[in-house]
């Protein structure tokens, strides 16, 4: 039984390790999320704080069953923003991704992000007006932060060697403006996604080098989180069964 234990604790160990904070400098970040909230009419009381309200997300996403996903930028800027891009990989095959934002993107500019049911993605940009499409192996997605050659920073910590270089924070109805269009609710099936765009150990760790509102999303656990989650619980319905058979 202290095995099951162990397992069942282990299992919420891994599940729950992406609910703790990453530490984010300065007012930056915050003076951004404040700005959406006072823009739509909202008070700044009601925005969410950077470090301690970050979404308990382990990195990976999928698109609500409607099947289409909007990406909007809010902010970038970083020193690297003429270089800088932003888009979707594959978990399963990293070296597939879709890029959804290029360095010439700027506040306001939109994406639409889609897939059908063979998991080929495509993203369909507003200005200048293109479509590219990407082949995954499943409706399972991460974001990165990279370049022209693809991604440098990915959304699931442990392929950045650990380190986290994405905040993220979920919608909970509270009314606020993006750049380009109107005020409206920021639901839960979206979140605003705010990047570091260099190796953590010499950055400044601000998190607003590119700050993004993807909605129409839904945040999903680590594979391997789901899988050792199942591995507790299938351990402790046997162990129950054992104990009502010697019962």
């Amino acid at each position: 039984m202290r095995f099951v234990k162990s397992l069942v604790a282990a299992a919420a160990l891994a599940v729950s390790a992406s609910a703790f904070a990453t530490p984010v400098s300065g007012s930056s970040l915050q003076t951004v999320i404040n700005d959406l909230y006072t823009a739509g009419g909202t008070t700044t009381a009601a925005a969410p704080n950077v470090n301690n309200d970050q979404a308990a997300e382990s990195g990976l996403f999928q698109i609500e069953a409607s099947g289409g996903s909007i990406a909007t930028m809010i902010i970038e800027i970083a020193g690297n923003a003429g270089s800088n891009t932003f888009g979707i990989y594959d978990p399963f095959n990293p070296t597939t991704f879709l890029q959804l934002f290029g360095g010439s993107a700027t506040s306001g500019n939109l994406v639409t992000l889609s897939a059908d049911d063979t998991f080929l993605f495509s993203a369909l940009s507003s200005n200048p007006l293109s479509q590219t499409f990407a082949q995954f192996t499943s409706n399972t997605f991460g974001y990165y932060l990279g370049n022209a050659n693809g991604p440098l920073f990915y959304s699931q910590p442990e392929r950045n060697g650990g380190d986290d270089h994405l905040v993220a924070f979920q919608g909970d109805g509270d009314k606020i403006k993006l750049p380009g269009r109107s005020a409206g609710v920021w639901g839960s099936s979206s979140y605003i996604l705010a990047w570091e765009d260099l190796p953590l150990g010499g950055s400044d760790k601000d998190y607003n080098d590119m700050v993004v509102y993807v909605e129409s999303v839904t945040a999903v656990p680590e594979p391997g989180s789901l899988a050792l989650l199942g591995l507790g619980l299938a351990g402790l319905a046997a162990a129950a069964r054992r104990k009502q058979k010697q019962a």
